[in-house]
């Protein structure tokens, strides 16, 4: 039966779409209830380490529960917060299929593959095309740039081929993260503030661009001795495809202009927008480009094997739920606000703390996503304190920030098996970084308050 949950979690999903556009308190009930099965269907599923946090999670929420004066009827209330953002998580799988379908992911091998011996100019350029088309590519990006530079610097020492392999595909990946639509920390920030996509993406692009350059530029110095020996010709990339690499940046224009369509003229919120976009948007694309067999073939069982193994994230986001509504409605809920109002009037102080929180919490083996999900919790008090554009931004750079240095996260794990690594030493490369581009986040942050 466990190889058929697919089809109960999509018609939870179903029921979730019904009440975006029927907001019905008793269909709002049945979906908590139906997400609190899913929560004991996934919880001894998942991995050692979420079901610790959700057992915290949940622990936590009762103990609050308890300390409010919410009702029992309100409990199943309390697990449908977070059901729209696992429906996107399940929808992600249709749109790396039609990549994989296009073979798409062969222009990250045909664009990084260049005659550049110089390590500091190959990170620049590798970098580059990391950011550019891992908004689409996702992890695949990742493996598919690590494979390809393992092969080229071969003959590098092994110590500088994994730096830079880790540095260059890590912290592409995170500056791609800024400002993808299919990233689920932006999404879940402008799930929080409520505000509108396209307002965030100018700003976004703008931090992913001076995260860019100053990556490079310290990365040129840091390898500015170490080249790829002559006689190392390695296997080459394949030819840039030009018809091809047209279509992607089309397609990634167009969805993002379904997205914003969605969200400007029908008026629905960037989350929703994104999700019921990703299918229809990839089933024309395939279409497009004469690939429907080849998508339906890869997506159909990607899939249902995909959504079948949604345990971690449910246990995480419906825990999370069930903790964020109960400390709203119970009296601690000024222990978390205390801090963040005595540093009221201080919004320098403010921005440090949830970068603080954000890196702490994430070094201790917490998701970002369940960060956020705490800040989610005391909205009402930071709206108050910076526009929705700012602390958008705020808390999605500080969140991404964390991605090359979450010793549990998945980019990192797949980069310590690639390189035969452990995820520590990764983290410990990378933290500088993290704690430079969380302060970069703060600065463009303070900036828009110039203009909001």
């Amino acid at each position: 039966m466990l190889n058929y949950l697919y089809i109960f979690y999509s018609f939870v999903f179903i029921l979730n779409i019904i009440h975006v556009f029927w907001q019905n308190t008793v269909l709002f009930t049945i979906i908590g209830i139906l997400g609190m099965m899913m929560t004991v269907i996934s919880f001894p599923r998942s991995d050692r380490v979420f079901k610790i946090l959700g057992a915290v999670l949940l622990g936590a929420g009762v103990f609050f529960f308890i300390s409010s004066e919410a009702a029992v009827k309100d409990i199943p209330l309390f697990f449908a917060g977070n059901i729209s953002i696992l429906f996107l998580i399940s929808m992600l799988p249709w749109m790396n299929s039609v990549v994989k379908a296009g073979r798409y992911n062969r222009l990250l091998q045909s664009l990084i593959g260049s005659n550049h011996r110089e390590l500091g100019v190959l990170y620049a350029r590798s970098e580059v095309t990391m950011v550019s088309l891992a908004a689409f590519l996702n992890l695949s990006s990742a493996t598919i740039s690590q494979d390809l530079l393992k092969e080229k610097l071969k003959q590098v020492k092994t110590s500088v081929r994994n730096n830079f392999i880790l540095m260059v595909t890590l912290r592409g990946y995170s500056l791609a993260l800024l400002w993808s639509p299919l990233e689920i920390l932006l999404a879940t920030s402008i799930f929080i503030t409520g505000v509108n996509y396209l307002q965030v993406l100018p700003w976004m692009l703008g931090l992913s661009i001076i995260g860019i350059t100053l990556d490079s530029l310290f990365a040129k110095i840091l390898f500015r001795n170490e080249s790829i020996p002559e006689d190392d010709v390695g296997s080459k990339a394949p030819v840039l495809d030009k018809q091809k690499l047209t279509q992607f940046i089309v397609a990634l224009v167009m969805f993002l202009s379904v997205v914003v369509f969605l969200g400007n003229v029908i008026h629905l919120d960037f989350l929703f927008s994104v999700t019921i976009a990703i299918f229809p948007f990839a089933f024309l694309w395939a279409l497009f480009v004469k690939r429907k067999r080849s998508f339906i073939n890869i997506g159909w069982p990607t899939w249902k094997w995909k959504t079948n193994r949604l345990d971690n994230f449910i246990v995480l986001l419906l825990s999370l739920s069930f903790l964020t509504e109960s400390l709203n409605e119970s009296p601690y809920l000024s222990y978390l606000q205390d801090p963040l109002m005595s540093l009221e009037g201080s919004p320098l102080l403010i921005m440090l703390f949830i970068q603080a929180t954000f890196l702490i919490l994430t070094l201790l083996g917490v998701h970002p996503i369940a960060t956020m999900g705490i800040f989610g919790g005391v909205r009402e008090l930071l709206t108050g304190s910076f526009p929705p554009v700012t602390l958008t931004i705020l808390l999605s750079a500080c969140a991404i920030a964390t991605v090359p240095s979450a010793p549990y996260g998945l980019i990192v794990t797949i980069t310590s098996v690639a390189l035969r690594m452990n995820p520590y030493q990764i983290v410990l490369r990378n933290l500088p970084y993290t704690i430079a581009f969380g302060f970069l986040g703060i600065g463009v942050a303070l900036l828009s308050l110039l203009f909001y």
